[in-house]
């Protein structure tokens, strides 16, 4: 079954709709609404699979072009995901089935969002760029535990880390709201960190850029995150913004660059020298151009996919410039030209 089809929404959903049919298909097929039906367990992981790659402005795009045979080329093949660590995700850690009741939540470090201005020369080219990011480690003087010597069991959850409670019909569980799902509570403060486990640092990352990407889409770089957890380090996602840029205009597949052409050389014909993001190219332009006509040239467009060779055309749009004043023989002259012309 394709994805959109698992989650009943079109190729035009955004994210947000995406999220939604996402959170009622699960619903739907949750194994605590549906115990020992083997149908609706293959539906819940499905829907989970589809979320994963529609949720993933990448995975979306190289689906949508390529289907499920180019997501396993990219690298992004296979579901190896715990369907119900997604669904915690988006619904807390809040559900759980039988299996999971008693295990003890393991609080993974946060994700750490950024943002890098790029040219239109790194989406089509790629690039690689060395930033700075602040993030938060675990403290050296508690390992994270932000406790000056050992913690001692919660009370409240007497060490499981979570909460059970009945509702309706399903057996649910939150996490323990006085240890945060650790099972264990902090007796004297770590001075240093003053309890919150983590201390703040900048680090020098290398980002890949790959040739193809889209202002506005987001990398994710695994474990190169947030460490509060050192065993369990969070992403690092940076979403691209193509800086203020006048001199071109992506449509699609291709690059449109505007050029003027004087009244006279429309009318001729003429050779101009253009640059490119490929450098100066000489282009011949035919006569009798009209106004907001465009010359191709073909293949020094954007590319047509992440890392793809192929890319759209780079479209030159003509801009017919006319003088604001002429001599009495360009007047003349034209005069001529005018009266031949009828």
């Amino acid at each position: 079954m394709e994805y959109y089809e698992a989650l009943s929404i079109d190729k035009s959903a955004d994210q947000d709709k995406i999220k939604k049919a996402y959170r009622k298909a699960a619903m739907k097929y949750h194994p605590d609404r549906n115990p020992d039906n083997k149908e609706a367990e293959e539906k819940f992981k499905l829907v989970n699979e589809a979320y994963s790659i529609l949720s993933d402005p990448e995975k979306k795009l190289t689906y949508d072009q390529h289907g499920k045979a180019g997501l396993k080329s990219s690298g992004h093949g296979g579901f190896n995901q715990n369907p119900h660590d997604i669904f915690n995700d988006i619904f807390g850690d809040f559900f759980s089935n039988q299996s999971q009741t008693s295990r003890r939540a393991v609080k993974r470090s946060s994700n750490l969002h950024v943002e890098l201005e790029v040219s239109i020369d790194e989406l089509v080219f790629g690039n690689k760029r060395d930033i700075s990011i602040p993030i938060k480690e675990a403290c050296s003087s508690c390992n994270g535990s932000g406790s000056d010597g050992p913690t001692v069991t919660c009370e409240q959850c007497r060490g499981r880390g979570q909460v059970s409670f009945i509702r309706g019909f399903m057996n649910l569980t939150s996490t323990c709201p006085k240890c945060s799902g650790s099972g264990k509570v902090i007796k004297f403060v770590c001075k240093p960190c003053r309890a919150s486990g983590f201390s703040h640092s900048n680090k020098s990352i290398k980002v890949e850029i790959p040739r193809g990407m889209r202002s506005g889409q987001t990398l994710r770089l695994r474990g190169q995150g947030n460490k509060e957890n050192l065993s369990h380090p969070g992403d690092l996602l940076v979403s691209l913004n193509l800086k203020n840029n006048t001199a071109f205009e992506i449509v699609h597949d291709n690059i449109i660059k505007k050029i003027k052409v004087g009244c006279i050389d429309a009318i001729l014909g003429c050779e101009v020298k253009v640059k490119t993001l490929d450098g100066e190219k000489r282009v011949k332009i035919p006569s009798g151009i009209q106004h907001s006509s465009k010359v191709k040239l073909p293949g020094l467009g954007f590319p047509r996919s992440i890392n793809s060779n192929a890319r759209g055309d780079f479209l030159l749009q003509v801009e017919i410039t006319v003088p604001k004043s002429i001599n009495s023989i360009q007047k003349a002259t034209l005069e001529t030209f005018k009266r031949e012309s009828k």
